[in-house]
């Protein structure tokens, strides 16, 4: 893998390997800026430093790479730093500044029995969906999120990526597949980078529209990943003021501090927060408290348990009470059937989703074919 990722550097990014690059172990490159780097396509002068980063991150994860017969995608990580140009360096100080320049290890990813049989299941998923939206068969459904007693009254439409067959399949992969395995390998920042590209392209060419995107709660940082997204929006406020970001998965926050960051910029630019899933995991509390969402969207096994019993009903209209006092709009997922709405209005909600709500939802939009800057999942 470390072999592949020079020579991708070397190719695309670099004058002089022995001028501009030097590596340590085999994990860890620093790379000088170099006027090769900037004249890449990819590197347009007038973007910013974090989008040229975004664009060497993009280009060095754009194909997946095989070895031994496996093939398998890379987690990357990059930033900026500032040094002395590379011929007045010794090697000492190379090394330093590698090891100064290395990410902090994840102390949450602990390896656990089976985890070798697991990395591969999931790697094999990832690759395909990899060929998925390299193919164009990236599409989204649209959920909305309705008025409960009037289902005409949309607050927005959240977008739901789905992976169309290959010709002549009958079944491809579901996002019930691909995005639980995204998130053990941690290579979801690339997917939902793209995918909030898609939502946002999808923004223009309907002004009227609001619309909802998902993130993992690995993504939800701010990092060199988002550099063109957040340019954009910051240019573009009227984009910012109809895109509701919905932050998932709330029990994987190994730390809160970054996800606060990350809602308070997007914030900053006129977009909405939501937190989905609430309810589902004992650290939702703590991100709405650190979030501050404009938007809860309780866990759907809220409905289903206020369905089947007087106590389930009991504990529906306690969370709404609950989450009242943390967010101006709570919404209800899970509405799948007749009885789930006459069920969410005997608890005095005002805002669901489900299944049963498909009737105001608009058709599915493939999604553009995907360029060489949107072709990662690294």
């Amino acid at each position: 893998m470390s072999r592949e990722i020079r020579q991708r550097l070397c190719a695309r990014f670099s004058t002089s390997v022995k001028a501009d690059l030097a590596c340590l172990r085999d994990d860890c490159f620093l790379l000088w800026s170099n006027d090769f780097f900037m004249k890449d396509d990819c590197s347009a002068p007038e973007q910013s430093t974090s989008e040229q980063l975004e664009s060497l991150l993009s280009a060095l994860g754009s194909e997946p790479i095989c070895a031994r017969g496996f093939t398998a995608l890379a987690r990357l990580h990059v930033n900026w730093i500032d040094v002395q140009a590379p011929d007045q360096m010794g090697d000492s100080e190379r090394e330093l500044t590698l090891w100064t320049a290395q990410p902090f290890p994840d102390l949450h990813e602990k390896p656990t029995d089976g985890w070798r049989q697991r990395y591969r299941a999931d790697m094999d998923v990832a690759v395909r969906l990899s060929e998925a939206l390299h193919a164009g068969r990236l599409t989204f459904a649209w959920r909305p999120v309705v008025n409960a007693y009037a289902s005409a009254s949309m607050l927005y439409r959240e977008a739901r990526p789905e992976v169309l067959p290959c010709p002549g399949q009958q079944t491809s992969l579901a996002p019930e597949v691909f995005l639980p395995c995204l998130q053990r390998l941690g290579l979801t920042r690339a997917f939902d980078r793209l995918v909030v590209r898609e939502v946002i392209d999808a923004l223009r060419h309907q002004p009227l529209a609001k619309l909802g995107v998902s993130l993992f709660a690995q993504s939800a940082r701010i990092d060199h990943w988002w550099g063109s997204v957040l340019a954009t929006l910051k240019s573009s406020p009227e984009l910012a003021s109809r895109l509701t970001v919905e932050i998932s998965d709330s029990m994987a926050f190994s730390s809160l501090q970054p996800v606060r960051d990350f809602c308070a910029r997007l914030r900053s630019l006129g977009c909405r927060i939501a937190i989905k899933d609430f309810g589902a995991g004992r650290g939702n509390l703590a991100a709405a408290q650190a979030c501050r969402p404009d938007i809860i969207k309780l866990d759907a096994s809220f409905v289903r348990r206020a369905r089947e019993s007087e106590w389930g009903g009991e504990c529906l209209r306690d969370m709404l009470t609950l989450c009242g006092h943390l967010a101006a709009y709570v919404v209800v997922d899970g509405v799948e059937r007749e009885d789930d709405l006459g069920v969410a209005l005997d608890a005095g909600v005002q805002w669901v989703q489900g299944y049963h709500m498909r009737g105001t939802e608009g058709p599915a939009r493939p999604a553009a074919p995907l360029n060489s800057m949107q072709r990662s999942l690294a």
